[in-house]
């Protein structure tokens, strides 16, 4: 009887040593798994700020575009305010010009009228 509860407790020793050698391996399965997620977490967080950093270049760029953009469209804005001044002011010209060659002309069918009426009073 001694010898086969030697024989069960060798059996008992076995299964622990077998529990044990399991409990081992999950202990190295948990810190192999534990090691990967901390290195895909890192991965995550490096992918992010160079993903952060990269847009952040994007919105630079972006603002310089925009900055270029308005000092165009400023300076564009004011050539177009000159041409305009400059269009009016020859506008006022031409009409001034129109207006004096007008009398001009006045006064040269005034001038005929009265030199053809001198002509006509003296006979002709």
């Amino acid at each position: 009887m001694e010898q086969r509860f030697a024989r069960i407790d060798g059996r008992f020793d076995r299964t622990d040593e077998r529990i044990a050698d399991l409990d081992r391996r999950m202990a190295e399965m948990v810190k192999d798994t534990s090691r990967r997620f901390d290195e895909v977490n890192r991965r995550i967080t490096a992918s992010g700020e160079e993903t952060n950093r990269r847009l952040e270049e994007v919105d630079r760029r972006i603002g310089e575009v925009d900055r270029r953009i308005t000092e165009t469209s400023t300076a564009t804005n004011q050539r177009l305010d000159n041409v305009e001044t400059e269009v009016s002011e020859l506008k006022k010209g031409m009409k001034s010009l129109h207006e004096g060659i007008h009398r001009a002309t006045i006064a040269i069918w005034v001038a005929s009228a009265g030199v053809i009426a001198a002509i006509l009073a003296k006979g002709g």
